[in-house]
């Protein structure tokens, strides 16, 4: 029985190790800020201009696999939550090898004394080999992910 017991509970501390979280820097805006997720880790930092911001960071492939056709869109948003501008980036390498950063650089025009209040990220990519079983992914679907952060 006390073995019962002792495989139950190692099974259920085990179990747990498998949920990912996500870390995002506590950095104030216009800073160097970093988000990681158990696939990605984008680094960035945001110069606000006269006429714009400016956002230039890294995407670091945290997984064992190579990523396909990465796609990265940032949405600047007002402290109402109006969007006031979008952008795309698309330029990466075909396939982003793991453990190499790669450089993007995102532009904004926005109003002269618009100040916006965070930075809206989304990302996918189409992975080569098949996500591991307990995320439910079978590997012909894009991995989607998103998160909010300042600019």
């Amino acid at each position: 029985m006390v073995r019962k017991i002792l495989l139950a509970a190692l099974l259920v501390l085990t179990t747990g190790c498998v949920h990912y979280h996500k870390e995002l820097d506590t950095n104030p805006p216009f800073t160097a800020h970093r988000f990681r997720y158990y696939d990605v880790e984008i680094n960035w930092q945001a110069v606000q201009g006269n006429d714009g911001v400016r956002v230039d960071g890294t995407v670091n492939n945290l997984r064992s696999d190579y990523l396909e056709n990465m796609e990265l869109t940032a949405r600047l948003v007002d402290r109402q939550g109006k969007v006031l501008a979008r952008q795309t980036y698309t330029d990466f390498s075909t396939d982003i090898p793991p453990g190499k950063p790669e450089p993007f650089r995102l532009e904004f025009n926005i109003a002269p004394g618009t100040q916006p209040a965070l930075i809206r990220f989304s990302y996918y990519y189409w992975p080569i080999e098949a996500a591991p079983r307990f995320r439910g992914e079978t590997g012909d679907t894009p991995v989607f992910g998103n998160f909010d952060a300042p600019p």
